[in-house]
């Protein structure tokens, strides 16, 4: 009886191992269409493709595949080849899914190139979704699907158009409209008749594929061979929990990298950088990925003269301190709604969130170089919206973590010298 028992066992321990290892070894199957018409998402000003990245998932819990749902990236600081590049992307997605139209989402200063492609393609456009942007007065022979919100302060403009539809949404803030459930729902009855989506938000998966892209922040420019490192880390510390790192990518000609394999109840941080001279290295920390994402953009510093490299180019360059930056993938944090915190520090006040600046990335680090956290702005970062800089004084001896919390959500990171070892960002979906 007693031999049984353990035969029994070990065969369950073998068992279940296998299964453990099961998904870690299958090879990664790229997607295929599903048949649905393509839908095609382009951002708004200093952003990229993953302002999406929260719908394309929940689009794929609802039938969906990632072969139905693609990014455009354009230079949102002064492009020249917008359009042509566009009409590159929509004729290579309809080669793919072998649709005749695509679908064309369009966030903030997006819309304007939406609606410009639609005016010169109209035989490839089968909808048009404008949201917090500039929608025209009247719907033309392609409908249109117009969200805006009065709670946002940077296209204050937000108005119905004519014949289309419109939805008005009251507690939005510009960056919101483009990635809430809301506006999920709203774009997928638009693009189903009317149907409604069995789910608002995204469901977990057992097997999380991990992919995206990388270019310079702002301008979008994508060079092959940029190196991604992928580091699986202690959630209590932000530490590494190996020196080696668990997965390795150099970009291809268009900035894309990966698949790689997550565990979803991992924390990730992914470093990046050019492989020109001065390029940066970007430390971003991540919360566990519960469902696959291809929309997963890790931005590098601009080398070189550039309008975003000129208030990068503040950024300082010391041994001597670290540099942290928050970015809200999903909103903006607004004081008197949300609450940001970093190692003690509140800066969810109107000094550093306002509702009219609508901040999406902040950065903090001793601008004055006294080694005090003054708790002052930074003027480098007040020449635009969505940006915004905080003089927070980071230590980096001895080695120890850097905590933030937006919402209750907490990410931990390491106290990295800025010069030599590179700048965090802590990244909130």
């Amino acid at each position: 009886m007693k031999k049984t028992f353990l035969y029994l066992f070990a065969l369950l321990t073998v068992l279940s191992c296998a299964k453990e290892n099961t998904t870690e070894n299958k090879p990664i199957i790229p997607p295929v269409p599903s048949g649905r018409t393509p839908v095609i998402f382009i951002h708004g000003f200093l952003a990229a493709g993953d302002t999406y990245e929260k719908q394309i998932k929940r689009f794929c819990s609802n039938g969906y595949t990632q072969a139905d749902l693609y990014t455009f990236d354009w230079n949102s600081l002064g492009g020249t080849t917008t359009q042509p590049d566009l009409n590159r992307m929509v004729d290579e997605v309809l080669a793919v899914t072998g649709k005749q139209k695509v679908h064309l989402v369009g966030h903030s200063a997006g819309t304007r190139v939406v609606q410009d492609y639609a005016r010169n393609h109209p035989d490839k456009v089968q909808s048009m979704v404008l949201l917090a942007g500039f929608p025209p007065d009247r719907q033309g022979a392609i409908p249109i699907l117009n969200i805006y919100s009065t709670f946002d302060f940077i296209a204050r403009l937000g108005k119905d158009v004519i014949g289309g539809t419109n939805v008005k949404q009251t507690d939005k803030d510009h960056y919101e409209v483009a990635t809430c459930k809301e506006t999920f729902s709203a774009m997928y009855a638009f693009f189903n008749d009317g149907e409604l989506p069995q789910v608002l938000e995204y469901t977990p998966e057992e097997d999380v594929i991990l992919s995206g892209r990388s270019g310079s922040f702002g301008e979008n420019k994508f060079l092959a061979n940029t190196a991604v490192e992928i580091y699986e880390l202690d959630p209590a510390t932000g530490f590494r929990k190996q020196t080696a790192p668990k997965a390795v990518f150099s970009t291809d000609a268009k900035g894309n990298w990966g698949p790689f394999r997550a565990s979803p109840t991992a924390y990730y941080e992914f470093v990046v950088y050019d492989k020109v001279p001065d390029s940066r290295k970007v430390h971003y920390y991540r919360e566990p990925f519960t469902r696959s994402d291809k929309a997963v953009y890790l931005r590098t510093f601009p080398t070189g003269f550039s309008i975003a490299g000129l208030f990068l180019s503040a950024l300082p360059k010391d041994d001597g301190q670290c540099v942290t930056a928050f970015f809200g993938a999903s909103q903006a944090a607004i004081a008197g709604r949300d609450e940001l915190i970093l190692d003690g520090n509140i800066l969810s006040t109107n000094t550093f969130c306002s509702k009219e600046n609508t901040t999406i990335a902040l950065f903090a680090y001793d601008d004055n170089k006294n080694k005090v956290t003054d708790m002052r702005t930074i003027g480098a970062f007040n020449a635009f919206p969505f940006l915004k800089g905080a003089d927070i004084y980071f230590p980096v001896a001895p080695r120890s973590s850097v905590t933030m919390s937006f919402n209750q959500r907490v990410l931990r990171a390491t106290n990295w010298k800025s010069n030599s070892e590179g700048v965090n960002v802590m990244v909130f979906e």
